[in-house]
């Protein structure tokens, strides 16, 4: 398990990188382009009928960025999915309008690729609502479900954030004292490295909030 100060989140060789939010992806998406492979490709995560992944690639492919193609986890049977998402130097998950249908999705083959990946040394970068599902609670239309556990004991708090989902994450700072909630802004990203980096890119608005474990 990799670590710095509070933070905890899944071991392996790569970068996992939460994004706060659509607007201003650029420089966040060009970051994130350099802790990549020279000879990687690119996968861009896209849901059946949705053109987020083809726009995605578009925005990438004018960044500089090699290679790339689209991974389709609602129509693509599930060994391609592990397939196609593993052999990926850089991994992009854009934010999407229907979070539920986005965290169904990820759940199995996807995620297994994705993880496997992020192990060999893969970047991860997750944007919006799709950087939320990254921690242990995803707190989402004022319902707490559960997160992958990338980023340990946390909940991750987009740009896009509603004011009833802050509610519940209060609630959830009482609930579980060693929880922390992390909040990242618009044009602005959360970046973890492999051997314990974090750093704060782009507007560099991130907040943290700590639960009452931490007090002393």
């Amino acid at each position: 398990m990799a670590a710095n100060s509070v933070f905890r989140w899944l071991d392996g060789r790569g970068w996992l990188i939460l994004a706060g939010g659509v607007d201003d992806t650029a420089e966040i998406r060009g970051a994130a382009l350099t802790r990549i492979a020279a000879d990687g490709a690119v996968a861009c995560v896209a849901l059946a009928n949705d053109l987020t992944g083809e726009r995605t690639l578009d925005d990438l492919e004018s960044l500089g960025a090699p290679a790339g193609y689209i991974v389709d986890i609602l129509s693509e049977d599930d060994a391609t999915i592990v397939q196609k998402l593993s052999d990926a130097s850089m991994i992009v998950i854009a934010d999407m309008s229907n979070p539920f249908t986005l965290r169904s999705a990820l759940l199995g083959a996807a995620l297994e690729g994705m993880q496997n990946a992020f192990e060999r040394g893969a970047v991860i970068l997750a944007e919006g609502i799709a950087s939320m599902l990254f921690g242990t609670w995803v707190a989402l239309d004022e319902t707490v479900l559960d997160g992958f556990e990338w980023l340990q004991s946390a909940a991750i708090m987009a740009r896009t954030q509603a004011v009833g989902d802050l509610t519940q994450i209060r609630d959830l700072l009482i609930e579980q004292p060693a929880a922390i909630a992390v909040g990242v802004g618009g044009g602005s990203a959360l970046a973890l490295g492999p051997d314990g980096q974090l750093e704060t890119w782009g507007q560099r608005e991130i907040t943290i909030t700590l639960g009452s474990f931490y007090s002393g």
